[in-house]
């Protein structure tokens, strides 16, 4: 396999994790830049999702009364809203709880930022995309924070309307002197299942625009509808170790919980104030589901087409790949474009049988997808996990050249904190 050029040959399965930092400023200097960023990316403030997607897929398929299955979706979104989406608030508040993630997404972002400014490919612009499963902020803050150049979608300032072409504007700046002209990098956020920032508005042909809500106006109103329905919804999850995913109650038991249980106004006020939120709900069924099918449609054939182009790499984090559309997209590219290397940071060592499962040797005919896991511990110590911070530092930040002296590397993000009262005698 050849990237602009340059031989690349098949890591062995024995150097899976063997991703130098010549290898790496190799890749970047001479490939389309994607990264795909998955739930587990934000896991360190967001709870893991655990399988509430194979709950949602099952009660659509599960038989009860008329008012059992809508309680029990009712009840699972929920605890999706509470978990994932009501945060987002604190997020954009600037909350200190939300300090610590915002710095990782930070300090990742800036790094990237670097490497596609020092870049010496003439043939490629200065840009990278950013797909992600994840409805969160965390981004839009992190590089609202630094003065990063990104395209969300959104066009417009009073109110900003989605529109897909706002993707892949080139950006210039000219210097006020001499008038130099110089390409400044950019990133095209594309977040494939809809954030908690869209709103959804209906015109009057059926189609629904997008926009922007800048304070998540929507998610408070439908989080007050969610406290006046929680004493008539149900307890759908149970206690699981620290560090994993939400286990659902088994649907058929939910159901039997619901039988004969009386449909609220309440519920009902807060399921119809949850589909109003412009997201891709979290069931397998999401082209059938969604009424965002028509933008989710063209998200998704945009990240296919990244992945055909020449020269292309995706780095993968945090995804576990049972979004089985988006593991699909992703062989099927592996398959037919052979320029293409996908790069998967596994979370610890034992994390990579669970992805070799869900992409197999037998359907990687290039050998161009791989595997970075951690190094293994030396004796009596701790393995370390390929989290953001750890991707940022031990992979990307090393192959900056011409590091900015340490006091530089600090990355300070303004956060809203009460005034202090001075001390009185």
């Amino acid at each position: 396999m050849r990237i602009n050029g340059v031989a690349q040959r098949p890591v062995p399965d024995g150097q899976a994790n063997r991703l130098t930092p010549e290898r790496l400023r190799t890749i970047v200097e001479s490939a389309h830049l994607n990264f795909l960023i998955g739930a587990g990316t934000s896991s360190a403030y967001f709870a893991p999702l655990g399988n509430i997607e194979d709950a949602l897929t099952e009660l659509a398929d599960a038989t009860g009364s008329k008012a059992a299955k809508p309680l029990v979706r009712a009840s699972i979104q929920g605890y999706f809203f509470e978990k994932v989406l009501a945060p987002n608030v604190r997020i954009i508040d600037r909350d200190p709880s939300a300090e610590p993630v915002l710095r990782s997404y930070a300090t990742f972002v800036r790094t990237l930022n670097r490497i596609l400014l020092r870049r010496h490919s003439t043939l490629l612009s200065k840009q990278a995309n950013i797909f992600t499963t994840n409805v969160d902020m965390l981004f839009e803050v992190a590089m609202e924070e630094l003065g990063i150049d990104f395209s969300d979608g959104f066009s417009g300032k009073i109110r900003p309307k989605f529109d897909l072409g706002d993707f892949n504007t080139l950006r210039f700046r000219m210097g006020s002197r001499y008038e130099h002209r110089f390409e400044v990098p950019v990133f095209n956020l594309v977040k494939i299942h809809g954030s908690a920032s869209w709103r959804q508005q209906e015109r009057d042909n059926r189609k629904t625009d997008i926009y922007f809500d800048h304070g998540l106006t929507l998610v408070g109103e439908v989080g007050r509808l969610l406290d006046k329905a929680k004493p008539h919804l149900l307890s759908v999850s149970v206690t699981q170790a620290e560090g994993e995913g939400p286990t659902m109650r088994p649907v058929s038991e939910l159901i039997s919980e619901a039988k004969g249980v009386t449909l609220t106004p309440e519920v009902e006020a807060f399921a119809k104030g949850y589909d109003s939120l412009g997201i891709v709900n979290p069931d397998k069924r999401k082209f059938a589901t969604t009424v965002l099918n028509e933008t989710y449609y063209e998200l998704i054939r945009r990240f296919a087409n990244e992945l055909e182009k020449e020269n292309s790499v995706l780095f993968v984090h945090g995804f576990s790949f049972r979004d089985e559309h988006l593991c699909d997209l992703v062989l099927r590219a592996a398959r037919t474009n052979p320029t293409l290397q996908v790069i998967v940071f596994c979370y610890s060592r034992g994390g990579r049988e669970g992805y070799r499962n869900l992409l197999p040797d037998t359907e990687i005919k290039n050998g161009n997808i791989e595997f970075v896991t951690p190094d293994e511990p030396g004796e009596g110590q701790n393995e370390r996990r390929i989290n953001l911070d750890v991707l940022e530092s031990d992979y990307f930040a090393p192959i900056v050249r011409n590091k900015l002296p340490e006091p530089d590397q600090r990355i300070e993000l303004e956060i809203r904190t009460p005034p202090v009262e001075p001390a009185r005698d």
